[in-house]
């Protein structure tokens, strides 16, 4: 069961500590949409030192748009270019904002016509390599950067809806043969975190879509250990994972925590609370939630600092708890 009184208190507690002290990231997703204090936070972030190196290593040719040429395929490295994309998306600022549309135009030609992107060309073989996951986080992460209404996410969004499995989930492993779908197989956790964050960014118009994804997730946390994704039979469930930004296969707990709550009416009564409960159990009960991962590219931020505290980490949990308990309690009023 839920202890509310503790997840308030942590609520409480944290918002007040990162509007007053946190870094300008941090601060500026939590702060309301008519505060103030945003614009100000805003020029914050422009400015900010780590955000240009962030914006600059984006146009690496080792890490950047640029490597999907290489191998190996870069979205499997800590400081890749899918793991920038995903923080300045996060943030909530267009790309526009960021001076990042030469960028955002080069990841536009790497979508092919029936909507997935491109991640990988293996030269030798001739070979392309795009996964549903992917796509779904790259779409994501347009849309966030104001880019919902362009074609490049219409055609991605009818992709991965035209994608969707028998049972209400998604895998990368789509077609046995060109023009045969492998519809009956079981779905992959890790494709359906990264689809429903993507469809909880309409609010609820896709609820019906995402309905049964979302129920496959909380199942998943009848079973204590579970293999999850069958490409890679080593990928198993950590609990005590919080490190952000999230792992390729999108399946930390900060990350299907943070996904889920998009879709908040369909988590009453359900096992999130299990979820809720396993970050809960990693506070100590004054200072921020702790990195679990310590990731030298981004070293100059506090959420790649192994077991170190992160207002970054602790303001994304703050996020969620809101949309699926205070928010909505507010509304029941």
């Amino acid at each position: 069961m839920l202890n509310f009184e503790l997840l308030k208190r942590f609520n409480h507690k944290n918002n007040r500590t990162i509007l007053e002290n946190g870094k300008p990231w941090a601060r500026f997703i939590l702060l309301s949409k008519d505060d103030p204090l945003r614009e100000i936070i805003k020029q914050d972030l422009l400015f900010h030192p780590e955000i240009k190196k962030v914006i600059e290593r984006m146009y690496d040719p080792d890490l950047g748009i640029n490597s999907c040429t290489k191998l190996p395929a870069d979205y499997r490295i800590y400081g890749s270019f899918y793991w920038g994309l995903r923080f300045l998306a996060d943030i909530g600022l267009t790309g526009k904002e960021w001076l990042m549309e030469p960028l955002i135009k080069k990841l536009q030609l790497q979508q092919f016509e029936h909507g997935q992107f491109l991640i990988r060309y293996h030269r030798k073989r001739q070979q392309t390599i795009s996964l549903v996951c992917i796509t779904a986080h790259l779409t994501y992460c347009l849309i966030r950067l104001g880019y919902a209404e362009s074609p490049t996410v219409k055609t991605a969004l009818d992709f991965v809806l035209s994608t969707q499995r028998r049972d209400g989930g998604w895998h990368c492993d789509l077609l046995k043969q060109v023009g045969e779908r492998d519809e009956s197989a079981p779905s992959c956790l890790a494709a359906n975190i990264h689809v429903i964050r993507v469809l909880g960014q309409y609010g609820n118009k896709y609820k019906s879509v995402a309905k049964p994804a979302i129920k496959q997730c909380l199942k998943f946390f009848e079973v204590p250990i579970i293999q999850i994704c069958i490409y890679n039979t080593e990928q198993n469930f950590n609990l005590n994972k919080l490190r952000y930004p999230p792992h390729y296969t999108g399946l930390d707990i900060l990350n299907v925590v943070h996904s889920l709550s998009y879709f908040a009416d369909l988590l009453s009564n359900s096992h999130y609370d299990v979820m809720i409960n396993s970050i809960l159990n990693n506070w100590d009960g004054e200072s921020w939630l702790r990195s679990g991962k310590r990731i030298p590219n981004w070293s100059g931020f506090d959420f790649c600092k192994k077991s170190g505290y992160s207002e970054w980490i602790t303001s994304l949990f703050l996020q969620s708890i809101d949309r699926v308990y205070f928010m909505k309690q507010e509304e029941k009023k």
